[in-house]
C-alpha cells in the first residue's frame, strides 16, 4: 500500500494510543509489527524536520529552535513538500470490528488511520 509521509506522521500518535488499548491479540501483533516496520521512516521524518528547524530557525537560550515569522512560510513549504513523499508499506487492511469492542478512538483519529481500514466508508460521519 502507498502512503505519504504526512499520513504516517499524523497517524503515529494514534498507533501509539492503539498499542496501549486492549485490542485482540492478532490485531495487537499486527499493529506492533507495522509500527516497528515504519519506525525508520518516522526517524527520517523527525531528522528532516530537525534539519529544517536548524536551517530556518534560531536556537534560543533554552536550546529550542524557533522559526522567525519571515522564515515560517519557507519552512512550512519545504516541510510540506517533503511530507508528500510516498512510500510503500506492507499492511493488509482490517475491518473496524476487528479492533474489538473495548477500543476507544475518536472520529478524527479514525479518519486519520482510515487508510488502514477496509470498511471505514461505512462509518456514518456527521460533519
Amino acid at each position: 500500500m502507498k502512503i505519504t509521509y504526512e499520513q504516517l506522521y499524523r497517524s503515529f500518535p494514534i498507533f501509539k494510543h492503539l498499542l496501549d488499548e486492549q485490542l485482540p491479540i492478532r490485531i495487537t501483533r499486527k499493529l506492533q509489527g507495522f509500527v516497528e516496520s515504519i519506525n525508520p521512516h518516522l526517524q527520517q521524518i523527525e531528522a528532516t524536520q530537525a534539519e529544517l528547524m536548524q536551517k530556518y530557525g534560531e536556537e534560543t537560550n533554552e536550546g529550542v529552535f524557533e522559526i522567525a515569522p519571515e522564515n515560517r512560510e519557507k519552512f512550512i513549504k519545504e516541510l510540506d513538500k517533503y511530507l508528500q513523499y510516498e512510500i510503500i508499506v506492507s499492511w493488509e487492511k482490517v475491518a473496524i470490528d476487528e479492533l474489538g469492542d473495548r477500543v476507544s478512538i475518536s472520529i478524527k483519529e479514525l479518519k486519520t488511520i482510515s487508510y488502514l481500514l477496509k470498511d471505514y466508508e461505512d462509518v456514518a460521519v456527521i460533519g
